[in-house]
């Protein structure tokens, strides 16, 4: 007797298994050819993944109307609503699709019309994955926007998810969740600014000698054994903030774009312009 309800998370952990299985391959195939000469496969490389979700789609989808992801969790499409037709169509929209985007982003790297083409349909190809995830929380159906169009079901026997505890599946799901959500996280922060702040925060610590930030601007003065206040190595095309430390300019200007208020990190003073220095 089938299931009349699979839980939704059992279906997402089915995609995100099968696109853990599609990484999995193209690692495997990087790996056997990482001997050959740098470059050599680049100019195909869409045509290997295409014969790599080909594969997939073959032995899983058309032969046992599943991927490998729901089979490793017991779900499968209804029989009765997965025709020959709905297989191209799926196999179209699932891989032809993926295969056409990659070798046109490839082949019209700097065409910008066949560009702008292509960022359109990836918007409503977004659009279209979102309004069907939300119809999916609501009523737990079509997990994909492709399953909606063909109006494909799962069912199931019976739902085994106590099986995969012992696996390196689950694992590899939770890891790569939580990095994602790290990377998400550390995108949107200003690590130069929260560097700063923290440093003078930590200058008022008991373990760490009490300086007193520099309020007003000093002349600097550069010696053979001026080293650059960021980096600490000899000062390449020295420039300065308005305090007496000496600074590359590449590290002082790209501090200061990624901080507007970055201050010295040996007087904390907080310059705003920044010149380059004139040796007399």
């Amino acid at each position: 007797m089938s299931l009349t309800y699979i839980p939704r998370v059992t279906q997402l952990d089915s995609l995100q298994l099968d696109e853990e299985l599609e990484e999995l391959l193209k690692n495997i195939l990087l790996q056997a050819t990482k001997f050959l000469e740098p470059g050599i496969l680049q100019p195909v490389l869409p045509e290997l993944e295409l014969l790599i979700r080909s594969w997939i789609f073959k032995y899983s989808v058309y032969d046992k109307k599943c991927t490998f992801g729901q089979e490793m969790l017991s779900l499968k499409y209804k029989a009765d609503n997965i025709s020959q037709s709905k297989l191209y169509w799926f196999y179209g929209y699932t891989v032809g699709l993926k295969y056409i985007k990659d070798r046109l982003l490839y082949s019209f790297t700097c065409n910008t019309k066949v560009q702008n083409i292509l960022y359109k349909l990836e918007i409503f190809q977004s659009i279209g994955d979102i309004v069907n995830f939300l119809f999916f929380i609501q009523n737990g159906k079509h997990p994909t926007f492709i399953d909606s169009i063909l109006g494909l079901q799962l069912t199931a026997d019976k739902v085994v998810r106590e099986d995969l505890t012992d696996l390196s599946w689950t694992r590899e799901i939770l890891w790569h969740n939580f990095i994602e959500l790290i990377g998400t996280v550390l995108s949107i922060v200003n690590m130069f600014g929260l560097r700063q702040r923290l440093t003078k925060t930590l200058k008022y610590v008991w373990w760490r000698k009490h300086v007193r930030t520099v309020t007003t601007p000093k002349e600097a003065r550069m010696t053979i054994h001026t080293t650059c206040a960021c980096c600490s190595e000899k000062p390449v095309i020295p420039h300065v903030m308005g305090c007496a430390h000496i600074f590359c300019y590449y590290c002082l200007q790209a501090n200061k774009m990624a901080d507007p208020d970055y201050t010295c990190p040996k007087c904390y003073y907080g310059g705003k312009e920044v010149k380059k220095l004139v040796i007399a």
